[in-house]
């Protein structure tokens, strides 16, 4: 033991001793006269309890000095481990001649990889150029589809072959190149779109109507309005119901006269489309007139009828919607079904 601890351990014994002393001299102390005033007997417990604290930690504090004491000592010059040994330098694997390193091998890779991809994606889109241009009816619409795809997703290329199959002499690829466009809301196409209107061919300008219908009515809907004039029905009829769909409610002024144009498939339909832009009074002068014919002898004209009537959602349909239900056409019944639960939602 060092001559340190050695001392505070005498010290410490000194001091115990002298404490249990000091109680036991205490404990057998003649009792004092009960003359004693409350208050000395306070100071003198508490005198006591800061003694007895007093022992208590000069008892942990010899405790402490006996656990130092039975610690085994180092040793006076202490082995060298295997981590403080001096190390060899690491020896570094000498490059081979002409290799390249790890990331621009990885680099190479990846732009080998992307430069395929890259030709594939070319080639892709070029068969579906040629299908547009040379390919029969389902291949001209698969591919006009996945170029409006492309092209909705930013793909510069495929806007130009659409552009480019717009511009055709043939019909029919201005056509299936109008339909890829279809549900993509490319208003950057409109001046394309535009330039159409006019085309020779009637199935040209009726596709414009539709894929119109997913432009921003605001710009759509003058456009769908200059086409009110078309003489082609099925042009002016894909007008007027894109319209309606649109609720375009600046068409009602254009839309009122078709209410009673002589074509009355292209009345009908007008009164439709002026009821979803808000005024009914076309569409209910028709329901007492179709109501009729839902007991024609002639299914065709019954299906037309009930359709009509469905699209209307007039109130005062219902009664002929109803009797529809029992007809022995299944697309008659349905229609009355569909048309009813429209009502009741």
């Amino acid at each position: 033991m060092k001559p340190t601890h050695t001392v505070l351990l005498a010290l410490v014994c000194a001091f115990a001793a002298a404490g249990t002393a000091w109680l036991l001299i205490d404990s057998t102390h003649p009792a004092q006269p009960q003359v004693a005033v409350a208050a000395d007997a306070a100071a003198e417990r508490e005198r006591i309890a800061q003694l007895e604290s007093q022992v208590s930690e000069l008892n942990e504090k010899l405790d402490q000095l006996l656990r130092l004491k039975a610690e085994p000592r180092p040793e006076p010059e202490a082995r060298q481990t295997e981590s403080s040994k001096p190390q060899a330098p690491e020896v570094q694997p000498t490059a081979e001649p002409n290799s390249k390193p790890a990331d621009t091998v990885k680099i190479d890779e990846l732009a080998e990889r992307l430069a395929e991809i890259e030709k594939r994606d070319a080639a892709e889109l070029q068969a579906h150029i040629d299908a547009l241009h040379k390919g029969n009816g389902r291949e001209q619409e698969e591919a006009a589809r996945e170029l409006g795809k492309r092209a909705a997703a930013g793909d510069e290329a495929a806007k130009k072959a659409l552009r480019d199959a717009m511009k055709s002499e043939d019909a029919e690829v201005r056509e299936w190149a109008i339909e890829g466009l279809n549900g993509t809301g490319l208003v950057e196409f409109l001046p394309d779109l535009k330039a159409l209107m006019n085309d020779p061919v009637a199935d040209v300008r009726e596709e414009i109507t539709q894929t119109l219908e997913s432009m921003p009515p605001e710009q759509a809907g003058p456009l769908l309005i200059s086409m009110l004039n078309d003489a082609e029905p099925d042009v002016l009829l894909g007008a007027i119901e894109v319209l309606g769909d649109m609720k375009y409610t600046a068409a009602a002024a254009d839309l009122l006269p078709l209410t009673r144009n002589a074509n009355e498939e292209v009345a009908i339909e007008a009164s439709i489309a002026l009821k979803r832009c808000g005024d009914p009074s076309a569409a209910e002068s028709w329901v007492p007139t179709l109501g009729s014919r839902v007991k024609s002898t002639d299914a065709g004209e019954r299906r037309r009828a009930v359709r009509a009537l469905r699209q209307m959602k007039l109130e005062s349909a219902r009664p002929y919607l109803e009797q529809a239900l029992q007809d022995e056409d299944p697309r008659v019944r349905r229609d009355a079904e569909r048309g009813l639960r429209d009502l009741n939602d």
